[in-house]
């Protein structure tokens, strides 16, 4: 150790150097993992609420569309190898002692073969499927139908401005759909004497059936109808029939004000006294009304008999009188020479 001047020790100078060598970068791979963790997470949270907020009915239709059609709802397989006949034999390889093969057809279920052996007409499988099919949205339609009229009933009841006029509508349910007639009775009257201008309680009384029927897809037809007195500043241009179809109008567009949509009413029209509610007194104030018809969707199938002239026609008995024949590929009549 080397002395100073005045013979101290002087201490070696040290110098320390740090070298700094850049750590190696880190990997984002734990973000994607999080990631995948966080969407699951919410999607099974996002199924929880809506199998909570999801009524039995909606999960059963749900689960009725996405399943798959059933074998019975598959063709029959006309024409390919299920189609019921046996595959031909002609041509395959046999050898000398084998027995003589015999190709026999099976008919398929519908064929016209099918049903000639035991005389037995069997029903095709397709149109029972239509007509179960045709029943069930008729029978839905008819729930629909009571279901409106029940809410409608208990609605009038409830309104105190318009229960007193329970007895001034008349509810039918027909094969045409929901009739419903507001009706004058015991001087309740639904539109001013011999004009359009309707009542405030009758204005309420349409804005309750609109609320209910709206919720139904049916369309809707409004008739208006008088009785066969004179109105009330009736001239010879504007008589009952001007008045019947001006007050149908008028409840169309009384209609639509309360957010009836303007499209499902398909027919507006008046009638006069041509269809009178009480026949034997013509002048009976119950014959003014107004008729508002909710129209089915799927009406009852009607029988009709089609009568052509010079194919229907009996000797010697009442035109039309002949029973319903089958027409179909007949030509018509040829017309008269001039």
């Amino acid at each position: 150790m080397s002395e100073g001047l005045q013979g101290e020790a002087i201490e070696p100078l040290i110098l320390k150097k740090k070298i700094k060598i850049p750590a190696g970068a880190h990997g984002g791979a734990w973000k994607v993992a999080y990631a995948d963790f966080v969407t699951a997470m919410m999607a099974f949270f996002l199924l929880l609420w809506l199998l909570n907020a999801t009524t039995e009915e909606q999960m059963t239709g749900l689960s009725d569309y996405f399943a798959p059609p059933s074998a019975a709802e598959d063709s029959q397989g006309i024409g390919q190898a299920l189609s019921g006949a046996v595959a031909s034999l002609e041509g395959a390889m046999r050898s000398a002692s084998s027995p003589p093969v015999t190709s026999v057809a099976i008919p398929s279920y519908g064929s016209e073969e099918s049903g000639k052996e035991t005389g037995e007409e069997r029903e095709d499988p397709a149109e029972a499927n239509v007509n179960v099919g045709d029943a069930t949205a008729e029978q839905q339609e008819q729930e629909m139908l009571d279901d409106a009229l029940a809410k409608l009933k208990q609605s009038i009841e409830d309104d105190p401005t318009v229960r007193d006029l329970q007895d001034s509508i008349i509810y039918e349910v027909t094969d045409e759909g929901l009739m419903i007639q507001l009706l004058d009775y015991q001087r309740r009257e639904m539109f001013e004497p011999g004009t359009d201008q309707m009542t405030r309680r009758a204005v309420r009384l349409l804005a309750l059936i609109s609320g209910i029927i709206v919720q139904l897809p049916n369309d809707v037809a409004i008739t208006g109808h008088t009785d066969s007195a004179a109105q009330p500043g009736a001239t010879a241009e504007y008589g009952n029939w001007e008045l019947s179809g001006d007050r149908a109008a008028a409840s169309r567009k009384w209609m639509e004000r309360n957010g009836f949509p303007t499209g499902r009413l398909i027919r507006v029209e008046g009638k006069a006294d041509s269809d009178l509610l009480d026949p034997r007194d013509p002048e009976n104030e119950r014959n003014r009304r107004i008729s508002i018809l909710l129209l089915r969707q799927n009406p009852p199938a009607k029988e009709t008999t089609v009568f052509v002239p010079g194919v229907d026609d009996v000797p010697g008995g009442a035109a039309g009188s002949a029973p319903a024949r089958d027409t179909t590929g007949l030509a018509p009549p040829p017309l008269p020479e001039n």
